[in-house]
């Protein structure tokens, strides 16, 4: 990431004017719009580091609770077999007392021959065997759940660990995008004090790249991603790049297309913006959508940054790159470009 994400959002437009060498009605603009330029660099590998860091610890939390829900499974498996086997021995305890012990000698007395004494001894003592064994079983069995609840309740202590890393994490990122958000309001307020409104409008949105795949930079303000496409999830590998924005940061067309609606327990509020060619991209977690249908071009304002779905407590955009219409292709270098 650089900091031209910065300057071509719509409210880093002082630094844009900085950046592009335009010069500032008063001398002194200039100094500082080059001193805002390295304090947005900066900031931005700060965003930057914590957005990865936000990544890491989702990974780690997924995986956490997949070896939750593993263990209590295990559990419930040894506890249901724990109780057949003290059913099994309860009822052999029960028929024991009611049929009584059978000495030797009441065995003998009782026998017609030798062979049926025999066979009678070797009986009782398999019964005694299988008595020694389901205890055994119960008490491997009883051994396995105590390992396996130490288990959970140190998964348990690792999850709320992971929780806190990942809000620390959000915490970092919320401070970088306020501080971003601080200076560029700022120096937007000189710069309107400086320079007509009309010239400034003139260099407030983004300039589309025509023939590009992805011609700008699906949201419109301040933003943070690193190459996350194909990190682990439970059950699925992460299929598109998270730009983490403040709440509400207008998400944007990346290329001219039919926009759609949708929604899912998963994506929550979500959009698709079809070409002609059957390339499409795919926007999710959104907070609302815009006013814009049917056919829009690069750049129209289709919905807003928000966390809807599965984006848990971090406003994010989660942005997919299908060429071809087929499947997800990894955009990062493509959003490098124009983000």
């Amino acid at each position: 990431m650089t900091t031209a994400r910065v300057t071509r959002s719509f409210l880093a437009l002082a630094l844009a004017v900085g950046l592009f060498g335009l010069s500032p009605a008063v001398a002194g603009t200039k100094d500082q719009l080059d001193a805002a330029k390295a304090d947005l660099a900066a900031a931005q590998a700060r965003l930057n580091a914590a957005t990865a860091e936000w990544h890491r610890a989702v990974v780690a939390l997924d995986q956490t609770k997949a070896a939750i829900a593993e263990t209590k499974r295990r559990i419930a498996g040894r506890q249901a077999r724990i109780e057949r086997i003290e059913a099994r021995l309860a009822k052999r305890a029960v028929a024991a007392f009611q049929d009584g012990p059978a000495s030797t000698i009441d065995l003998l007395l009782s026998s017609g021959s030798m062979t049926e004494f025999s066979d009678r001894l070797e009986f009782l003592g398999s019964v005694a065997q299988d008595d020694v064994d389901l205890s055994l079983a119960l008490e491997l069995e009883r051994e396995d759940l105590r390992r396996d609840r130490a288990d959970l309740l140190e998964l348990a202590d690792r999850q709320a660990e992971e929780v806190g890393l990942l809000n620390a994490a959000r915490e970092r990122i919320d401070a970088e995008l306020d501080r971003i958000a601080d200076r560029v309001a700022e120096l937007t307020k000189k710069w309107n004090q400086e320079q007509a409104a009309a010239r400034a409008l003139t260099l407030l949105g983004q300039t589309p790249q025509p023939g590009a795949a992805i011609q700008v930079c699906p949201v419109a303000g301040p933003n943070s991603f690193v190459d996350s496409f194909g990190w682990p999830r439970v059950g699925h590998t992460h299929q598109g790049i998270d730009l983490i924005a403040p709440f509400g940061t207008p998400v944007v067309a990346a290329h001219p297309g039919v926009v759609s609606r949708g929604s899912s327990s998963s994506g929550g509020l979500q959009a698709y913006v079809r070409a002609s060619n059957g390339t499409y991209t795919f926007y999710a977690h959104l907070s609302s959508y815009s006013s814009a249908s049917g056919s829009v071009g690069a750049g129209t304002v289709i919905g807003y940054v928000g966390s809807t779905g599965n984006a848990g407590s971090t406003n994010h955009l989660h942005f997919e790159y299908h060429p071809g219409g087929g499947g997800a292709v990894n955009p990062y270098q493509l959003l490098r470009a124009v983000c």
